[in-house]
């Protein structure tokens, strides 16, 4: 495992300069690419050239009671006062577009998980993209249409949930999304076709030339891919792998949030909590262990305050 440490993290930038925008050498339209890393980081991504290959996994229980109550109280307030943004009215929240910008939240305060490689070189994600699977219908046939979104670093919860709600209405009234259009574009070729341009298409990524107008919506080019299993009942989630394909170094795998009694050591006593199992496969290639401990923890403290959710960031660590 890579055991590569925070040093190249600055902890308090001014957002409004935070990444440069000058364009460096190496640099790719959806990443900055990073050259300050030890020796050892440089070679990993020789010595593990697949990211389903360099895989490793996380499961977790986590117990989201104030996450919960946050939801549900909120939801109260916003029945009768509803939040105003520039992509909408807010008058309802799920636990899935809140657990999202909690996902982007963690993304912005721990940016090695907005890595990706390409082409055996290390790149910061410019933006935080997080692709999911949305049911049109909850029954055995009912389609499904993978949805990709974009959000900034500074992004509160008011606007991410906006947009996701934008996003999904949108999917649901129409035939196919625009990720469909590209996964139903490539399967009505023949099968050689589709793998010379696949393998073209690959080539493209590793040199930083991959076609913007597919990258766009393409969701393996994505910070984080997430499966809402709970949606469907599922309470323990399996592990995902990651895909050769894209630039994606995250998945998770969300079950369903359920009651239990868990023993309280303070009182002797057993207490009812809400509870939900999440597992997170990861390019363990990004960073190291001990950072994607910290991050974990970092998930666990955002999803037991979620009202700071609401607050824009003023300053958040930056990669390099």
């Amino acid at each position: 495992m890579n055991m590569e440490g925070n040093d190249n993290i600055d902890s308090n930038p001014n957002p409004g300069s935070a990444y440069r925008t000058k364009k460096v050498r190496g640099d790719r339209k959806d990443g900055w690419i990073l050259k300050d890393l030890s020796s050892f980081s440089k070679l990993v991504p020789h010595l593990m050239t697949s990211r389903d290959s360099s895989s490793i996994y996380f499961k977790e229980k986590l117990d989201v009671t104030l996450f919960v109550e946050y939801i549900n109280q909120k939801n109260l307030e916003l029945s009768s006062n509803p939040i105003e943004t520039p992509y909408g009215v807010v008058d309802k929240i799920t636990y899935f577009n809140v657990f999202i910008a909690a996902l982007v939240r963690l993304l912005t305060v721990k940016p090695h998980m907005n890595r990706f490689i390409a082409g055996r070189k290390f790149y910061q994600r410019k933006t935080i993209d997080v692709s999911f699977v949305v049911k049109k219908e909850f029954t055995e046939e009912g389609e499904e249409t993978i949805i990709k979104k974009s959000f900034t670093r500074d992004e509160n919860l008011w606007s991410i949930v906006s947009k996701l709600h934008k996003e999904i209405r949108t999917v649901k009234s129409e035939k196919a999304a625009e990720a469909d259009d590209i996964i139903n574009m490539f399967a009505s070729f023949p099968g050689i076709i589709v793998n010379l341009a696949m393998r073209f298409l690959d080539f493209l990524n590793s040199i930083g030339k991959y076609p913007e107008d597919i990258r766009r919506d393409d969701p393996m080019h994505a910070s984080v891919f997430i499966t809402n299993l709970g949606s469907i009942g599922v309470r323990n989630v399996p592990y995902h792998h990651l895909f050769d394909w894209g630039t994606n170094s995250v998945f998770v795998c969300l079950g369903e949030i359920y009651k239990d009694y868990i023993y309280n050591p303070k009182t002797g006593e057993h207490d009812e909590r809400y509870l939900v199992e999440v597992s997170t496969t990861i390019d363990e290639r990004i960073s190291d262990g001990f950072y994607y401990t910290s991050a974990m923890n970092k998930f666990k403290e955002i999803l037991n305050n979620p009202e700071e959710l609401e607050e824009k960031l003023t300053n958040y660590p930056v990669d390099q």
